[in-house]
């Protein structure tokens, strides 16, 4: 999940892992002094240049010197949410458990830090009246004594918060939200399948501002209704050619359960520098990027934003079949989850990574792998919209897994890339934890006790949490 980062690189040498310490070796000494000494006078943006002068002198050594002796050791955790409990734990490096939150419900996705060590945790509202797969409808905060100091309810008759968030910079939640449609509805948008009997669920965005214990305010929300295309009734609404119209989804694609679910979204992310958000359906095989910079009245439209597409999607991936762009031939993801964006400073910044659980049709060729997408951009920075073919790329640019190497099921999993560069995976059925380096070597595994939607990282950096 992006949140903002600053993470200062050097030219030629490590990362600092304390100020002063140029050779990076997590302590600062004689040598890193000689190392400053090389660079002294004016010398913009050498290593040595503490304090972003311009010039090496007097000034960086005396702040080498402030730092002289071993660096702070690098804070890490685990976040564990579990979606059969009302626990979130973090664990050290160790695997020992050093915090536990206890909330009101079991968990509907994953919990996330806050800069200053607040958790903020989806879980289940016993008292919603939407009953699917990640069903959520509550978000919790809680202080860093791990208090409850927000106990916010998603969900009345018409809508219900369900499986993850994501955290903004200015401290609002964005959620996804079930929001439900009749049958009557439906059908004058265009709805042909015969497979509803009764309500649709329909997926919404919304922009939450904390403003009390149990009050917020919504402040920003965008609605996949207001963005739907058909061809299959030319009197009801949306009747337009589908392939000519990849910017908005076929309301006639894809079952709808008993229970209503249609799309089941199951993840979300906000990306601070393109003011974009990424999410991903579990039934419709694909991720989608949205444009945030829009006004609510904006998104619920085709025009507006930053863009110029109000609310229309910018890109998507994964199926082409949905918009009518490709065949089975050209399908990638076989049920996706973990749609999030790579943050700054790490290998693959700004592209895009999911976990795709290889659910493919029999029973003998199931095999997962997390992938990671460079979007094709245009030259004004969105997105290349082809004439007639799917949107690109043609492949992944970064993919782990393969046939028989493993499998996560069919629920859940995921997997974020951490400030060390490497791939924190998590296997959701069988609890499984591991971590792979960009080679793909696996570093790190472990199991634990019940079911996880996906395990996040954080670090300490200069006295903040970051991650995951």
């Amino acid at each position: 999940m992006v949140m903002l980062v600053v993470i200062v690189l050097i030219s030629g040498r490590h990362a600092l892992a304390c100020e002063g310490d140029l050779d990076g070796d997590t302590q600062v000494d004689g040598n890193d002094v000689a190392l400053l000494l090389l660079d002294f006078g004016e010398c913009p943006a050498c290593p040595g240049d503490l304090d972003n002068d311009g010039t090496v002198g007097f000034s960086d050594l005396a702040l080498q010197l402030l730092n002289w002796g071993e660096c702070p050791v690098d804070i890490e955790w685990t976040l564990l949410t579990y979606l059969n409990n009302n626990t979130t734990t973090a664990v050290d490096s160790s695997g020992a458990v050093v915090k536990t939150w206890m909330g009101s419900g079991f968990g509907s996705s994953i919990g996330y830090l806050k800069p200053d060590g607040t958790l903020v945790r989806p879980c289940v509202y016993a008292a919603g009246v939407f009953h699917a797969g990640g069903r959520g409808g509550r978000v919790q905060i809680f202080s860093t004594e791990g208090v409850i100091t927000n106990d916010l309810i998603l969900a009345t008759s018409l809508y219900q918060q369900h499986h993850d968030i994501s955290l903004m910079p200015n401290g609002d939640i964005l959620c996804i939200v079930w929001e439900s449609h009749t049958l009557a509805e439906a059908i004058a948008a265009g709805r042909t399948s015969t497979s509803i009997t009764g309500a649709i669920w329909s997926e919404s965005i919304m922009q939450i501002h904390p403003t009390g214990y149990s009050t917020f305010q919504i402040v920003w929300t965008w609605r996949l209704w207001d963005h739907l295309v058909q061809d299959a009734n030319a009197s009801s609404a949306n009747y337009a050619s589908v392939s000519a119209n990849p910017e908005r989804v076929d309301i006639n694609y894809g079952m709808v359960t008993s229970s209503g679910d249609w799309i089941h979204m199951n993840s979300i992310d906000f990306n601070p520098t393109l003011d974009q958000i990424v999410v991903s359906s579990r039934s419709l095989n694909e991720v989608w990027v949205l444009d945030h910079s829009t006004t609510t009245a904006q998104a619920a439209t085709h025009t507006g934003g930053a863009r110029g597409k109000g609310g229309d999607l910018l890109y998507r991936w994964g199926n082409p079949i949905v918009s009518k762009r490709g065949t089975i031939t050209n399908q990638y993801f076989s049920v996706v989850h973990s749609a999030t964006w790579i943050d700054e400073g790490m290998t693959g910044a700004g592209d895009i990574m999911a976990f795709d659980n290889g659910d493919r049709a029999g029973s003998v060729n199931d095999w997962s792998s997390v992938v990671q997408i460079t979007p094709p951009r245009d030259v004004a920075g969105g997105y290349e919209v082809p004439a007639a073919d799917a949107f690109g790329p043609t492949s992944p640019s970064w993919l782990y897994g393969a046939p028989n190497a493993f499998y996560g099921g069919n629920t859940q999993c995921g997997a974020f890339r951490t400030l060390g560069n490497t791939t924190l995976i998590t296997l959701t059925n069988s609890g499984t934890i591991f971590e792979v380096n960009e080679l793909g070597q696996t570093i790190f595994t472990t199991s634990v006790t019940g079911q996880l939607a996906r395990a996040a990282r954080y670090r300490m950096v200069l006295g903040a949490w970051v991650g995951p």
